[in-house]
């Protein structure tokens, strides 16, 4: 799980300062007819099939003519599908990636640079594997500000918008939560305006993230370098956040695959705290993680005591999915066999080690914001006065009798209902 990052009233005193500082600123197709007609027809067929490819062609034709154009922006760039399968959507028979907008700022007040607009012009260089990325270069004002709530009301279509600034008296990169209604500007922006009150008058006070909170601390559990925010600042960044997450559920603007349209705003600290080449990669990861509804392979694990019975773990009440109950386990990483992971979790989470004997189950659950493909080991006997939960509020041991007695994970219901009915097997 994310740390969350809190600042005491003096540091958030010389972040709002800051915040200038923190509150950042802000197909191919065929080329003719003939390419669409096989060669191996005979003439009066191929005389059919010509008349076939012409009326599709130009029904090709009719169709993109209608399609809405797409925006011209600064430092545009189109990449290709690299690596991320998982990531792309079919279209007329192609695989097309996620289609990510991905904003930063230039230097306002006294700086002379501003890393969000070294790692936006890194991304526009090098681009993000998986994602056909677009770079854009916003305006440290009223203006810049509105710039992608407005793309997004006239119709704009993204999978993902991604709007970094910097925060330059942070340590740490930071995902803000939250965007609020409020402008408390504590120097000019570049355009010589200096605001307080509402972002918009009469609209509601916050406005939460649209990425999944859950992916996302799956995608960063283990990084230090990566906490979650609760205060954007009040400067032109939390002014621009709230703006493009006011105009997402204003229009209901979704992705291509009908998820809330996410969006983000990351921080960025100086690169004496954290390099450069570090602050782009952990980018580009986030891009990644929120343009497309990812598959994760999870790992649980089925502990019993002397009696039979099981361990379930509860998530707490900060966490996703806080009071519900589940198998300990977690993700497996890349490059990871499924009882390497298994055993690497059971150390971080209850502080026991074990091997996994066998696997019991294998299963898959489509949540809204991704979809899990569970695999259950059986880990053996343990004695329960080892289990030491470090992520996890409460843990219970349960026989066959006890197993519908707490709320389960959506993903280990079914499991469950099994083994109530058939019994829980054991190797």
């Amino acid at each position: 799980m994310l740390t969350v990052e809190v600042l005491t009233d003096e540091e958030e005193g010389n972040q709002g300062q800051q915040e200038g500082d923190d509150r950042p600123q802000g197909s191919p197709r065929a080329d003719s007819t003939a390419d669409l007609v096989p060669d191996d027809l005979d003439d009066s067929n191929r005389i059919d099939a010509c008349i076939i490819a012409i009326i599709v062609d130009d029904l090709d034709h009719e169709l993109a003519a209608h399609q809405p154009p797409l925006p011209t922006l600064a430092h545009e760039s189109d990449y290709g599908l690299g690596g991320a399968k998982d990531n792309n959507v079919r279209l007329r028979g192609r695989r097309v990636p996620p289609r990510v907008l991905l904003t930063g700022f230039p230097p306002f007040s006294t700086y002379e640079q501003n890393i969000s607009q070294i790692v936006l012009e890194m991304v526009a260089e090098r681009g993000i594997e998986g994602l056909d990325v677009e770079t854009m270069l916003l305006s440290v004002d009223e203006a810049g500000s509105r710039s992608v709530a407005e793309m997004i009301s006239d119709g704009s279509r993204f999978d993902a918008i991604v709007h970094l600034g910097l925060a330059d008296k942070r340590q740490h990169i930071s995902l803000e939560r939250y965007a609020c209604n409020t402008l408390d500007f504590t120097e000019v922006d570049n355009s010589g305006r200096i605001e307080s009150g509402e972002v918009v008058a009469g609209a509601q006070e916050v406005h939460q993230t649209t990425t999944s909170i859950h992916v996302l601390d799956e995608e960063f559990d283990a990084d230090e370098q990566v906490v979650w925010s609760t205060d954007a600042g009040g400067y032109v960044c939390n002014e621009t956040y709230f703006h493009t997450l006011n105009a997402i559920h204003s229009s209901s603007a979704t992705a291509s695959d009908g998820r809330n349209l996410p969006a983000l705003f990351i921080h960025l600290p100086a690169p004496e705290h954290i390099p450069l080449d570090s602050q782009f990669e952990i980018v580009c990861r986030a891009a990644q993680a929120i343009a497309s509804k990812p598959r994760l392979e999870v790992v649980g694990a089925l502990l019993f005591d002397e009696a039979g019975r099981i361990l379930t773990c509860r998530r707490p009440p900060e966490d996703v999915w806080g009071g519900w109950w589940e198998f300990p386990g977690g993700k497996v990483d890349k490059g990871e066999k499924q009882e390497e992971a298994l055993a690497r979790e059971l150390l971080e989470e209850l502080g026991i080690n074990v091997i996994p004997l066998a696997k019991t189950a294998d299963l898959s659950h489509d949540y809204e914001d991704r979809t899990v493909d569970l695999h259950i080991w059986d880990c053996g006997v343990i004695d329960p006065i080892s289990v030491e939960p470090t992520e996890h509020d409460q843990v219970r041991w349960l026989s066959r009798e006890n197993l519908a007695d707490v709320k389960w994970l959506p993903a280990d219901e079914p499991l469950i209902l099994r083994w109530i009915e058939s019994g829980i097997p054991q190797s």
